[in-house]
């Protein structure tokens, strides 16, 4: 008898522990939205949870922003971007540009409307822009974040969900997002490997009971290096990036 009771002891704290990884990264107050292929559909649908409308004015509550680099001017493409592109301030900012969105320090933001063959020749041939020709990149560094201000102000705010579009992700593990209030981590997410039957990823994570202050942004490699793909004999998965959605940000 003492043999069964701890046999069904261990077995039910086992299925409890399955339970919580087979769950992984989604619960109550999480939700994940990913997929690759045809992402079209995922993409609508994290839009509808982040909410309407989509914004394009400053002074609104609600809704969501998204970043197209097709809106880049030409003449700021293949160019570092200063890190409040996103977000210009004062009388001659342009409102069209005022999403709210920051970079952090560290690295160089640019946009490109060659798969950034312009930075590294070897791999360009892997990559793909999901709406309009332009992509983006840090092209320096493999580890850097975004923030929030209010749309149009140099005022800290949060939102609540962000997600990406991601071009050739070769490696379940290779390329995250992780989310923080502050300094506290809500959470790491991994973006899913592409599929055959295209090279875009798509990756959006939403908190129903906290706020978002930044967005930490990790992937394998850098492409300035000028290295190949993991996926033509290279040592790192490269990736670039497309889409950006995320929730109106709210003064703090």
């Amino acid at each position: 008898m003492k043999f069964s009771c701890l046999t069904m002891l261990l077995m039910s704290v086992y299925l409890m522990s399955c339970k919580k990884d087979k769950q992984g990264d989604t619960n109550d107050d999480v939700i994940v939205v990913k997929g690759t292929g045809d992402i079209h559909d995922k993409v609508e649908s994290f839009r509808h949870l982040l909410g309407e409308p989509l914004n394009s004015t400053t002074g609104v509550v609600g809704g969501r922003r998204e970043i197209n680099w097709d809106g880049v001017p030409d003449s700021m493409v293949g160019k570092a971007l200063p890190a409040n592109f996103f977000n210009p301030v004062g009388n001659d900012a342009p409102v069209a540009r005022q999403k709210g969105l920051v970079y952090s320090a560290g690295g160089e933001f640019r946009v490109s409307s060659a798969n950034f063959a312009e930075v590294n020749s070897q791999a360009a041939s892997q990559f793909a822009a999901f709406s309009g020709s332009n992509t983006f990149a840090n092209i320096s560094s493999n580890l850097w974040e975004v923030g929030f201000d209010v749309a149009g102000e140099a005022r800290a705010a949060t939102i609540k969900g962000f997600g990406l579009v991601l071009s050739d992700v070769d490696l379940d593990n290779s390329t995250s997002l992780e989310f923080f209030n502050d300094q506290k981590s809500l959470g790491k997410f991994f973006a899913p490997a592409h599929n055959a039957s295209s090279s875009f990823s798509f990756l959006g994570v939403y908190f129903k009971n906290e706020r978002i202050t930044r967005v930490r942004v990790s992937h394998d490699g850098i492409l300035s290096d000028g290295q190949k793909d993991i996926s033509d004999n290279g040592a790192h998965d490269l990736i670039v990036l497309d889409d950006f959605l995320y929730s109106e940000p709210e003064a703090r």
